[in-house]
């Protein structure tokens, strides 16, 4: 007969491996929308696959992986040392919980329910979110090219910079 405490240091035993070893298939992991997480690898990384990179992208550095949210949903992430052996695979579903975000539903009974999303962290602004009125998110992405222009001093939008109350273009 055996004795219930060997079972028990078999499973103890298995638990602290289990604890230590690379991940398997389908390890869930989170990632904020719109954030970027690191990880650190076990091994020096050959290639990495992402299911939905629209979703979620990753890029390398060294042994650490910055793992970066894009859009809400899920989609997996697998990585492979320079050997071809796996190092990880992980169900990535990408999130947001900010509690600083406002999402406004405007509507009627006969005009359809659209959404407008605000970033409050402390004042209210436009929030660039997939799923909102799509002619105010097209202002919303052109605000933020022409800022982007004005920044870099490279025009990467089809809009003309305006300028207005004495504000200069780049030179």
């Amino acid at each position: 007969m055996k004795k219930p405490w060997n079972q028990l240091a078999c499973v103890a035993a298995f638990l602290t491996l289990a604890q230590f070893t690379p991940a398997q298939a389908g390890s869930p992991l989170t990632v904020e929308m719109d954030q970027s997480q690191p990880m650190l690898l076990t091994g020096d990384v050959g290639s990495v696959i992402i299911g939905n990179p629209s979703i979620a992208d990753a890029s390398l550095n060294g042994r650490q992986l910055i793992l970066h949210g894009h859009s809400f949903g899920e989609t997996n992430l697998v990585i492979f040392d320079t050997n071809g052996k796996k190092l990880a695979d992980f169900d990535i579903t990408v999130a947001h919980n900010s509690p600083n975000q406002l999402s406004m539903f405007v509507g009627s009974t006969t005009y359809p329910a659209q959404r407008f999303t605000y970033s409050c962290a402390p004042n209210c602004e436009a929030n660039m979110m997939v799923g909102d009125n799509t002619d105010w998110l097209g202002k919303v992405v052109g605000a933020n090219r022409l800022k982007n222009d004005y920044k870099t001093g490279v025009k990467t939008s089809d809009l003309s910079p305006k300028t207005s109350g004495g504000a200069a273009a780049p030179q």
